[in-house]
């Protein structure tokens, strides 16, 4: 007997929807960061992470200048053993979970709205 409602497709097609979005943000802004940081390599996991977060302050026009100050003090440090992608990548996954608990994060539009 099936017992899966529309409703409850349609929230599971949503929730999907919303994994992939946030997995492609921060595939994106990843790349955006790794490009804007020069040298990362040479740079320590605290001084790492707080490049990032300038670096996608600078390029992000969401994130606002309190909100930068803020992601600077409460971003994680990387885990000293992973890689400068890794790195990087960890920090931008760290602010984009905060930007979204802000509501700071664009929502995509469901299909039908404008």
């Amino acid at each position: 007997m099936n017992t899966i409602t529309t409703a409850q497709r349609i929230s599971t097609s949503s929730d999907i929807d919303a994994s992939i979005a946030a997995t492609r943000r921060v595939q994106h802004l990843t790349a955006v960061a790794r490009d804007a940081i020069d040298d990362p390599q040479t740079l320590d996991r605290d001084a790492l992470a707080k490049a990032v977060v300038k670096a996608l302050y600078d390029a992000h026009p969401l994130i606002g200048f309190e909100d930068a100050l803020e992601l600077a003090v409460i971003v994680e440090t990387p885990p000293v053993d992973s890689s400068t992608a890794e790195a990087i990548e960890y920090v931008v996954a760290d602010i984009c979970s905060h930007l979204d608990a802000w509501d700071r994060l664009e929502q995509p539009a469901l299909p039908g709205q404008g």
